[in-house]
């Protein structure tokens, strides 16, 4: 699996995972919160991540690694951005107001810059240890 694929399986399970979580907790009557947005990014995060060792029978090298954790931020903020502009219009502004959209997609790009950062070490470290004791249990 490449870079792109990656980002793709990323950017469609986050998506999944955000819609998934708003229905079901507008549908037990239960607003959705920063929590929410987190866990699905976490899992996006991890599923890819998981995915792309699988799938290449090793983790990212040292060049693939900040490649990966970039391009999963620009894709969550893309996605962040088009849900900020989404719900401004569904509001009813005309024209949604861009300072505090940008203020928050700065302070959220952020915070998920080093969420994404280590969860993605986390995965690599999980795979590793999967690839371990895979190993031992055919040696044994």
């Amino acid at each position: 699996m490449s870079i792109r694929g990656l980002l793709v399986r990323f950017g469609l399970a986050y998506l999944v995972l955000l819609l998934g979580i708003a229905i079901t907790l507008s549908l037990l009557g239960v607003k959705t919160n920063a929590g929410t947005n987190t866990a699905a990014l976490l899992g996006a995060v991890m599923w890819a991540c998981m995915a792309f060792g699988k799938r290449n029978g090793r983790y990212f090298t040292r060049e693939e690694k900040p490649r990966a954790v970039l391009g999963m931020l620009a894709v969550d903020l893309t996605l962040q951005a088009v849900f900020g502009l989404g719900v401004g219009l569904l509001s009813g502004a005309l024209a949604p107001q861009m300072g505090p959209l940008l203020f928050s997609l700065l302070f959220i790009g952020v915070l998920h810059a080093v969420t994404i950062y280590f969860f993605v070490g986390l995965s690599g470290k999980q795979f590793a240890a999967a690839q371990k004791q895979k190993a031992d249990r055919g040696q044994a």
